[in-house]
């Protein structure tokens, strides 16, 4: 149950209370900000590598290298704009063209990081006066091989990284302010090849590594280079995957990007060299909330821009930026909230274990949300935050956290009324609408939590965990994900052999192990009235369950289910090999069939803190309830105004 203010909390019990619901329409991404990209320049320019950044004094910073000939140039434009110029170009000789460039800029200075033509000298230029003119290359290392990509960092003090890669390995120099350039150190990992690399820095060097593993899968890969913000000087964090392929698929990718646009962004090209080749940028983000540190990825979306060489981007804290030689995107980074909880007519929020609706009706008699007046945000996709609550001691009070998506826009006209019907879906929508662009594998080796985390993961949410049980941290699924399967779909197989189910809060699924000595959380009928109500004597679910595993064999039974009529439930699994793992789903498909079977309903003035999974006490003479302890199974909020006003919140109610 969300946690309620006491002014709030005696609000809700009062005999006579004014409702308040907060609206709000947010252009919001699954909680991270909308890249809406506007393309500023069209221009001839050879294909070829490009780096981005962004000077401390706001202007524009591409360096680009002709893929054909290896010339390297770079180009400032000050305060970027559609209208500005960015054709304008200064040569600074030729290098490698297959290394890339890497490209970053802070405060006054900037710096350019190549490899000299022969494919194995890395170099660096710097400017001190905001990209406007580069000093000379200065040489840092020869290496044993040529350079495959490279990619620096840059703070305003001076303090710098350089990343490169030959022979499969990854390789840093560090320099403290305008010391001395550290040697090269080797990073810990071990890759068969590496094509590209990006960075940024961040709290510390934040890397973005493609290439191919040992087993031949491609991939991209982020990872920290520390420098004392989360990670000590010089250390290197684990790889997290970003985006990958099986070996064998034809698929391969290029980093081309990192930064940070109102969260985690990366760049990366995914191409593929079998029937119907494609070669396409594609821009992950990171999960809401999240920062670097978290290494939390989404699933990356394909942008409208094909080619082998990719896009490089940057951004400031208003600002995002995507850059080719021939081309300039721009994307403002802005969260901009509607409140529009005044224009409300009605509202009606449902809530169960494994869906959540909300339809919401908005008054438009003035034509405030009719296209081209309405918030760039009422579309399918757009954010809404619904916080119920009520008049208060203290004010107008809510209790915020439910957060819904977007699925229609319906504008109506009848009768001289104008409407807006506006239909969402809670975070177990997101996952049903993910699909799989390809077939996804865990091999054993990670937890049933871990899996699951990683599939919410992918549709932009971050599981928590919430008192789990002790088989989804034992039990390490062989899981296949197949290629156009729901997120939603894949979550329900692996908690259908779990304890747990996923509790659907806002952004943050929590994955719990209903247990029947679960604390109360509120109760009902003595201060808080109840309304109507209803006991039924439902049929009883299984009371004998039987599991056949590969080998093994478990059964629960549930002697007053069974003397009630209670049939039996027969699961077969080969995959559960461990006698550990068929106990503990024969004993979970009891405890599954006790908490969704529902057997009493009431209504009651909202208690605007109320979730699904919550434990309640009903007391009430004329049901003969007296503490009866159940849980929340679904939950009705309605909301209306004008002549026939409601507020009320129904509960659906099981067995604890």
């Amino acid at each position: 149950m969300r946690t309620l203010t006491s002014t709030l909390l005696a609000a809700q019990q009062a005999a006579s209370a004014e409702p308040y619901v907060r609206v709000r329409l947010s252009d919001l991404d699954v909680g991270v900000p909308r890249l809406r990209w506007t393309r500023w320049y069209s221009g001839a320019e050879a294909a070829g590598p490009c780096g981005v950044a962004v000077a401390g004094d706001g202007a524009l910073l591409r360096a680009r290298i002709d893929a054909a000939t290896g010339a390297l140039s770079h180009q400032r434009v000050a305060g970027p704009s559609a209208g500005s110029t960015y054709s304008a170009w200064t040569s600074l000789g030729s290098v490698h063209a297959g290394a890339r460039v890497g490209f970053a800029a802070a405060g006054t200075r900037a710096l350019i990081a190549t490899v000299r033509s022969g494919g194995t000298g890395v170099e660096v230029r710097e400017s001190t006066d905001s990209g406007a003119s580069f000093g000379a290359s200065s040489l840092l290392t020869t290496t044993g091989g040529a350079v495959t990509a490279i990619a620096c960092t840059l703070q305003a003090s001076g303090t710098a990284a350089v990343v490169f890669a030959w022979g499969g390995a990854v390789y840093a120099m560090r320099r403290t302010g305008l010391g001395v350039w550290s040697v090269p150190a080797l990073w810990p990992h071990a890759l068969a090849s590496v094509s590209g690399l990006a960075a940024t820095f961040e709290s510390d060097h934040q890397v973005i590594v493609s290439g191919v593993t040992s087993a031949g899968a491609a991939g991209a890969w982020s990872c920290i280079l520390g420098a004392g913000g989360s990670m000590p000087p010089g250390g290197w964090s684990a790889l997290h995957e970003v985006a990958g392929a099986s070996a064998g698929t034809n698929v391969s990718y290029l980093a081309t990007g990192v930064t940070w646009a109102g969260g985690p962004r990366a760049t990366f090209v995914e191409s593929y060299s079998g029937g119907g080749a494609y070669q396409r940028l594609h821009l992950a983000s990171g999960i809401a909330t999240t920062a670097f540190i978290d290494q939390a990825w989404r699933d990356a979306q394909p942008l409208d821009l094909v080619g082998a060489h990719g896009a490089g981007c940057a951004a400031t804290g208003s600002d995002a930026y995507l850059a080719t030689p021939s081309g300039v995107w721009h994307a403002p980074i802005s969260v901009a909230v509607s409140e529009i909880g005044d224009d409300v007519i009605e509202l009606d929020l449902r809530q169960g274990l494994t869906s959540g609706r909300l339809r919401l009706a908005l008054r438009n008699d003035d034509g405030r949300y009719l296209d081209g007046n309405a918030p760039a945000a009422l579309v399918p996709g757009g954010e809404l935050w619904v916080d119920p609550g009520y008049v208060t001691t203290a004010g107008a009070e809510s209790s915020e956290g439910m957060r819904w998506w977007i699925t229609s826009v319906r504008r109506r006209a009848a009768g001289g009324r104008a409407t807006v019907e506006v239909d969402a879906v809670d975070g177990w929508g997101l996952l049903g609408a993910w699909r799989a662009s390809r077939q996804l594998a865990w091999a054993g080796t990670a937890s049933a939590e871990s899996v699951i985390a990683d599939v919410a993961a992918r549709a932009g949410l971050r599981l928590a965990s919430g008192g789990t049980s002790a088989e989804s941290a034992a039990w390490s699924p062989s899981f296949t994900l197949r290629a156009g399967e729901s997120a939603a779909t894949g979550i329900e197989r692996l908690t259908a052999r779990l304890a747990d189910v996923v509790l659907m809060r806002g952004l943050t699924p929590t994955l719990r192990e209903p247990l029947v000595a679960d604390a109360t959380d509120y109760a009902y009928g003595t201060s808080h009235a109840i309304l109507d109500g209803r006991v039924e004597a439902a049929p009883p679910g299984p009371g004998w369950t039987r599991v056949f595993g590969r080998g093994v064999f478990a059964e629960a039974v549930d002697i007053v289910a069974l003397q009630a009529g209670g049939g039996v439930a027969v699961a077969v699994d080969d995959s559960l090999a461990a006698q550990a793992r068929v106990d503990a789903r024969a004993t979970s498909l009891l405890r599954k069939a006790a908490i969704e079977a529902v057997t009493a309903e009431v209504v009651v003035p909202p208690n605007v803190g109320q979730e699904v999974g919550d434990v309640v006490e009903v007391t009430s003479a004329g049901l003969g309830l007296v503490a009866a302890r159940y849980r929340v199974a679904a939950l009705r909020l309605r909301w209306s105004r004008g002549r026939q006003a409601a507020y009320e919140q129904t509960l659906s109610l099981s067995a604890v």
